[in-house]
């Protein structure tokens, strides 16, 4: 079976086998140091028919953790344990991407007692939903909202985690500013409400991303770096009014950047914020040349579509790299059983 998914893709100078993108899938293997280990080593190769992999949310300091033994990549020790886990996907032919996190005021202070309580660019609580931290399931704090001087420090956390993403052999990172954590708090303008340099305007707000970039990109060439957005997504208790012009503008600026992509959580099956109509992926390609991938709730028949009517370069697929139904997912898609449920 002839399909658009399994043909070959040119990522921007990165050359893929398929176009089949394994997404990130938050786990909970890393332990109480957030080390990877030799579990998620074999978790990762036995998922390597993917023309990429987009590794699990990795946080980029202590300050950003907000989910339990989720890995980290924040000290030489962790950047030494994602070795195995790069090596045994370059041993199946497959690049793979780390992707690069910080939870914002999706945190707690149980994660990180010596720091305090979770930061924001505003101090603005998820309402209605709780966390489950070391210490048991917790309604959200209210965070506390960071200095401009704190800024900067950030920034150079996110510089300092892609060194060890390269230490680690990683062909790129992915900058997470999707599903409400801390860039995404940034971008939109329901939890930034800040009146310096980084809030108020769409120029100021996309700042913090900005300067997140230029520090990635001195470390890796913009070409292995990519980006995740969520423009109608309700995660963390997400939505703004102003959502299609300020993620339009997110993108006519990252189109300058020469990315290695751009991922765009355009499905529904996350949440939706019922704020208007749904924001597309033909929406984003009018505005951004390089690389596009579509993310959350694709089938085999609807991924195919957007790939043949030019509105996605590569999709990112979640639950069928869990469940494992076939030991690789290319066999599904050959046999044209990838399904809704799938997604």
């Amino acid at each position: 079976m002839s399909t658009q998914l399994l043909s070959e893709l040119n990522l921007n100078g990165l050359p893929l086998k398929n176009r089949v993108v394994m997404a990130s899938l938050t786990r909970s293997r890393a332990g109480i140091d957030r080390i990877p280990n030799a579990l998620m080593a074999q978790y990762y190769r036995q998922r390597a028919s993917a023309g990429l992999i987009l590794s699990e949310a990795t946080v980029v300091s202590v300050q950003g953790i907000g989910w339990q033994q989720s890995p980290g990549i924040y000290t030489s020790e962790q950047a030494e344990g994602w070795k195995q886990v790069v090596h045994a996907v370059h041993g199946q032919g497959t690049p793979i991407f780390l992707q690069l996190w910080h939870c914002g005021r999706a945190s707690h202070s149980d994660f990180h007692p010596k720091v305090g309580l979770p930061v924001a660019p505003s101090a603005i609580a998820i309402a209605g939903d709780s966390i489950h931290t070391p210490k048991g399931k917790k309604d959200y704090e209210t965070p506390r909202a960071l200095d401009t001087a704190e800024i900067p420090a950030i920034v150079d956390d996110y510089r300092q985690a892609a060194v060890y993403a390269k230490e680690a052999g990683f062909d790129g990172v992915e900058v997470h500013c999707a599903n409400g954590y801390l860039i995404d708090q940034f971008l939109q303008s329901k939890t930034n409400k800040r009146q310096d340099n980084y809030g108020g305007s769409l120029e100021n707000r996309y700042r913090f991303l900005d300067e997140i970039l230029g520090a990635v990109t001195s470390v890796y060439p913009s070409d292995r770096v990519g980006v995740k957005i969520s423009p109608n997504g309700n995660f963390n208790d997400m939505g703004s009014t102003d959502y299609r012009e300020t993620f339009l503008y997110v993108a006519q600026q990252l189109n300058s950047k020469k990315l290695a992509y751009l991922q765009v959580v355009d499905g529904l099956e996350f949440g939706f914020h019922d704020l208007g109509e749904p924001m597309t992926l033909s929406e984003f390609r009018a505005v951004f040349d390089g690389p596009l991938m579509g993310n959350c709730g694709y089938n085999q028949e609807t991924a195919e579509a957007a790939i043949a009517n030019g509105d996605a370069d590569c999709i990112s697929f979640g639950r069928p790299f869990i469940i494992d139904i076939l030991p690789a997912l290319n066999q599904r898609l050959q046999r044209g059983i990838l399904t809704d449920s799938d997604s």
